[in-house]
């Protein structure tokens, strides 16, 4: 496990979770705390401590999804200082239930390969919008925790200047335990062009 994802699951194991168990080669995999209505994100990881955060849709992806879930997360993310969600998924699902329950919401929906890499700047850029504001932490999520999170993870740590290279970047969202491929390193082509131009401007 990397030292980056062992300081987080350490710095949760002190702010109200019950216990973590540390699965190698994986995101932080906790073992929920129902207090207070709150439930812990089964995967997560801090891409800066306190201030921006990756995870999968809040009540999980796909058909693993649930509503006392999503609710007991998206309860936790609010006591964990997040205001901001910033959502890559193809559809709006769960956003207006995060509205509603004090979240600001940005949607910028990756659906291909190649819209995503053109999209993934503008989803950088609301992102660093959000934090040099100073209004809270930010999550950002797409469906499931995989390739295209692992995109993301990527381009935001290369966009926000988290990582010197692209292949660093790469690097360290594999250290957060996501998978890489090919859709991950097209999205975060996308970060290696907007990063270049703003250098040269």
């Amino acid at each position: 496990m990397s030292r980056r994802l062992a300081q987080s699951c350490a710095y949760f194991d002190t702010h109200g979770c019950r216990a973590v168990t540390h699965v190698p080669g994986t995101m932080c995999l906790t073992i929920p705390s129902e207090e207070s209505g709150m439930l812990e994100p089964r995967t997560y990881a801090w891409l800066i401590p306190d201030g921006l955060a990756i995870a999968e849709r809040p009540g999980g992806g796909g058909r693993t999804h649930r509503r006392a879930r999503r609710d007991g997360e998206l309860a936790w993310w609010a006591a964990h200082g997040v205001t901001t969600i910033v959502s890559g998924m193809r559809s709006r699902h769960g956003l207006l239930e995060a509205g509603l329950a004090g979240f600001r919401i940005a949607w910028h929906p990756l659906v291909t390969e190649d819209q995503a890499a053109r999209e993934v700047r503008a989803l950088v850029e609301e992102v660093r919008a959000h934090l040099d504001r100073g209004e809270g932490a930010v999550l950002v999520h797409v469906d499931r925790a995989g390739e295209w999170l692992a995109g993301v993870d990527a381009a935001l740590r290369l966009g926000l200047g988290l990582a010197r290279s692209r292949a660093d970047a790469l690097a360290q969202a594999a250290g957060d335990g996501l998978p890489l491929g090919e859709v991950s390193r097209a999205i975060v082509g996308g970060a290696v062009v907007r990063t270049r131009t703003r250098l040269a401007a």
